[in-house]
């Protein structure tokens, strides 16, 4: 349903992911972060959203590229076999260049990412969580509601960023989406 909005509304897919679905899988955590405080325990709904969301950052992003980084550099794709490209030429009358297939280094275990504002991004989002962590012990663990204001001008800057970067603001990081949209609605 987003991407369907997203694309009646011409709004690219990371912009998107950027907004609507951040906001949507937060929901949960709203709820029980209600529900904590109604209990009388305001300091868990606050270390659940804390907690929840540098984990994320952590451990949603390292632990993904670790493991792709890990399998770009262990994974080799097995070398083409000389034997089936000979048979498939005597078999087929074909010549041999045709029916040599050399396999392509982006085989099974392979990401391939479009955009490369996402180093941009990263670097914000940890620049972010540093001001974050850094700005949560000078205010010696307390929030108050001027450091709730200043989270909240914090994340909307990290937001307008990541958009700013996915919309090629800042020069070409993003590749343009694909303009070949269907004559009429089905």
């Amino acid at each position: 349903l987003v991407v369907i909005v997203g694309y009646t509304l011409n709004i690219r897919d990371s912009i998107m992911g950027l907004t609507i679905l951040a906001v949507g899988s937060s929901i949960e955590e709203i709820f029980s972060a209600i529900v904590m405080t109604r209990r009388g325990h305001p300091e868990m709904a606050i270390a659940g959203s804390i907690g929840s969301n540098v984990f994320d950052i952590l451990m949603g992003l390292g632990i993904p590229w670790l493991f792709r980084n890990l399998m770009r550099f262990t994974y080799q794709p097995p070398p083409p076999l000389l034997h089936d490209a000979v048979l498939n030429t005597l078999t087929s009358g074909s010549s041999m260049e045709n029916s040599l297939t050399i396999p392509s280094t982006n085989a099974p275990f392979y990401v391939e990412i479009h955009s490369r504002g996402l180093i941009y991004s990263t670097i914000v989002l940890f620049v972010a969580l540093i001001i974050f962590l850094v700005t949560f012990f000078i205010n010696r663990c307390r929030l108050t509601k001027l450091y709730g204001v200043f989270l909240i001008i914090i994340w909307l800057t990290v937001i307008t960023l990541m958009c700013l970067f996915e919309l090629n603001v800042f020069g070409s990081v993003h590749h343009e989406p694909c303009q070949n949209r269907p004559s009429s609605a089905v």
